[in-house]
């Protein structure tokens, strides 16, 4: 299960995730992006994983997408700043690359 909360203050929007980033519920944050970005052009967003308790491969990879698209990774504890950390680089090294 996964809780999916978006606050929006001025031109900033937060998803607060709290869960498990898995199966399911990575299409159902990624219906939420997908609306979020393209109702408000020109926001930038914030992804709060301090609740979250695991991320599947393809949450993973909704992460990467989300932050190649501009979104900003929030995250608490060691396990959640690796990952958050791991997914930056690789995102930092793609753009290298091309």
């Amino acid at each position: 299960m996964l809780r999916i909360t978006a606050d929006e203050k001025g031109d900033v929007t937060r998803f607060r995730l709290e869960g498990k980033l898995t199966g399911d519920w990575v299409k159902e944050l990624d219906r939420y992006w997908i609306c979020a970005k393209n109702s408000g052009p020109g926001t930038q967003f914030e992804i709060d994983l301090g609740g979250v308790s695991f991320v599947d491969e393809k949450g993973k990879t909704l992460l990467e997408s989300m932050v190649s698209e501009g979104a900003e990774l929030l995250a608490e504890g060691p396990m959640m700043r690796s990952l958050a950390h791991g997914i930056v680089e690789r995102v930092k090294m793609g753009r290298a690359n091309t």
